[in-house]
């Protein structure tokens, strides 16, 4: 994303709610192209009712983002429940970001933002009870008083009401929990004395507002006719078991718009933002059944009824992709099953056009959160599979190059990919114009993430049981391999060797009782090691060499045309003159070899010639006493 001259936004937002992200995210990709930007949105998903490893490392996203390289940064903090979440991104954006950001939804006092002006919109609606519809008896459902929006709200109650010379008294307000299931605090607050009931209850949002409709009906108050009950935030318009709800609805396309313009404004000019500059959106106020003012309208129910149906057809068929992409990806045990599994399911989404997996680190050490770099094991473009081009980068720029686009502004989404406590990369999805994340986007990732544990985990214990393996078969004093070691190796390739001439070369380290006896058993392990680095330092290409016994060494060598054994010799026991010169010892390490040469016909076997290099050395050894 960062390698061309378009600047670059990072978005930071929490799971998806539907009703928000539709208007935000198609006004983001309109607004992106509009002012010639790409954008990257951070995607979080953490849930507040839960309190696991996976919402731990779903934070480690604000230490990940590269914020040196952002041009600038639109935040919705409103959309995380989590308040750590929120308190983490804030400290993020005073502490660490650099360059110039916009709050988008609520208001703030050291950053710049755009938000629903609570204040002009709650008036807006007040206004219209009490000179639309004659209310003089008000009360209010506030919510929470330690939300901010909720004093804001309330207070917008009181001024417009005083406006009117209205007076909102203390028990005509009561606390909430700005969910459905506190209707009847506001029922028992306000509707206990049957002489003294109000005419309209103005609720904070629009969930307190159904709940207490609910319960008034079950009370047999008629809304509107015995009482008026209002929202905010335009969310239960799909509510058929109570009227609908008039309410004030945020204008989050002008948000977004609105945000953008500034970014750019504060990039191009190098505008001073010191104080914030602050935009409050009033919102649209949209009237229903619930004042008496509007009217759900003959076609309705028929409609609701074709939604609603498309959308249970689509949530089935979603539910049935990410079964099948759980069951695949939980048999995959290695990188390019994985990426089979992506392409021939085309298991995100069909409506992706652009998507990449790239894990920390290199192909050599790939899932290596400690990595500075980055490799992409996975990709689509324009629709058709990249393969897995595993070409590295480095983190920062969140893509290779390749992945660039000089000719138009990008939206990618961005989202960690982690389990229990290891991050392995990351999954950025670019989706066809006007396209935004389906409800599965956070779901298949996370199955993604499960994919990737398994691996690992798999990995692990391959590389635990490799340890353990060589262990098994090499010799710790030299590094050889040991007799078992010799025969894996060679054993493989034995049939492939049929026709060649092979050699084997037993070497036996002289006088190793005498080195024992004389300066301990310490100087007898130095002579070994020496001969066995000697033999390391000499072995030939795809040559094998192996520590048999105590002072006995086998080296095989695959190709044995003629003169390539002796010269080995010749190679090796000048190699051990230099070590000997090196180490500069009171005593020097010697040791004596013969060798086979055989040609194979299929019949011999390993140990046969093994024995035939063995008698080589004894000849040799004999030959030398006798001299």
């Amino acid at each position: 994303m960062i390698f061309t001259k378009r600047k670059t936004i990072g978005v930071f937002l929490d799971k998806q709610f539907k009703a928000f992200d539709d208007v935000f995210l198609a006004a983001l990709d309109r607004e992106s192209k509009r002012l010639d930007y790409d954008v990257v949105v951070f995607i979080t998903a953490g849930y507040y009712l839960t309190k696991s490893d996976y919402d731990i490392q779903e934070k480690n996203i604000l230490q990940f983002v590269p914020l040196d390289m952002l041009d600038g940064i639109v935040a919705v903090p409103s959309t995380y429940e989590k308040g750590e979440f929120r308190d983490l991104l804030y400290e993020m954006l005073e502490k660490r970001a650099t360059c110039p950001c916009v709050i988008v939804r609520e208001e703030s006092d050291t950053q710049n933002c755009v938000y629903t002006d609570n204040n002009k919109a709650v008036r807006m609606l007040v206004r219209h009870l009490i000179e639309k519809h004659g209310v003089k008896k008000i009360c209010c459902q506030a919510g929470d008083f330690d939300n901010p929006e909720v004093q804001e709200r309330l207070n917008a109650v009181r001024e417009e009401m005083a406006a009117h010379d209205l007076e909102l008294k203390p028990d005509k307000i009561c606390l909430g929990n700005m969910w459905t299931n506190c209707g009847d605090i506001a029922y028992r607050a306000f509707f206990s004395d049957p002489a003294d009931v109000p005419e309209a209850v103005v609720c904070a949002n629009d969930y307190m507002a159904m709940g207490l409709m609910r319960i008034l009906q079950e009370k047999g108050y008629r809304v509107p006719e015995d009482v008026i009950v209002t929202g905010f935030d335009n969310v239960t318009e799909w509510c058929i078991d109570v009227p609908g709800l008039t309410t004030i609805k945020p204008d989050f396309d002008g948000m977004v718009t609105e945000s953008m313009s500034l970014l750019d404004r504060i990039i191009k000019e190098k505008e001073s933002t010191k104080p914030p500059i602050k935009i409050g959106l009033k919102g649209e106020l949209i009237l229903r059944e619930s004042c008496g003012c509007g009217t759900r309208g003959k076609d309705f129910f028929r409609k609701l009824t074709e939604k609603t149906m498309a959308l249970l057809e689509d949530a089935n068929d979603q539910d049935a992709t990410m079964n099948n992409m759980s069951i695949d990806l939980g048999a995959c045990d290695e990188m390019h099953e994985l990426h089979d599994v992506m392409i021939s399911k085309r298991t995100i989404s069909p409506i992706v056009r652009d998507h990449y997996i790239c894990l920390f680190g290199t192909p050599e050490k790939l899932m290596d959160e400690q990595s500075e770099k980055a490799c992409v094991i996975h990709a689509i473009r324009d629709h058709r599979d990249h393969g897995m081009p595993m070409t590295v980068f480095d983190q920062k720029h969140l893509l290779p190059q390749s992945a660039e686009r000089e000719d138009e502004a990008q939206l990618f989404f961005l989202k960690l990919l982690h389990q229990n406590r290891h991050n392995f990369g990351y999954s950025m999805i670019h989706y066809d114009a006007g396209q935004v994340p389906s409800r599965c986007f956070v779901q298949a990732n996370v199955l993604l993430c499960i994919a990737f544990e398994n691996i690992f985990r798999r990995n692990e214990l391959l590389a635990l049981y490799e340890e353990r393996r060589m262990s098994s078969i090499t010799d710790l004093l030299t590094g050889l391999l040991n007799r078992r070691g010799l025969v894996e190796q060679v054993e493989p390739i034995w049939r492939n060797l049929i026709g060649n001439r092979i050699a084997f070369v037993c070497i036996d380290l002289d006088k190793l009782k005498t080195i024992n006896d004389t300066y301990g058993h310490i100087a007898g392990d130095f002579a070994i090691s020496l001969v066995g680095s000697a033999i390391r330092n000499t072995l030939p290409y795809q040559a094998v060499g192996s520590r048999v016994g105590g002072d006995e060494f086998v080296v095989f060598l695959p190709d044995a045309r003629k003169g390539l054994a002796e010269e080995y010799v010749e190679l090796f026991k000048k190699e051990l003159t230099e070590l000997n010169k090196k180490e500069g010892r009171t005593f020097t390490v010697s040791a004596s070899a013969g060798f086979s040469v055989k040609e194979l016909d299929g019949k011999v076997t390993i140990e046969e010639c093994i024995q035939a290099s063995d008698r080589e050395l004894y000849k040799v050894k004999d030959a030398r006493k006798q001299a």
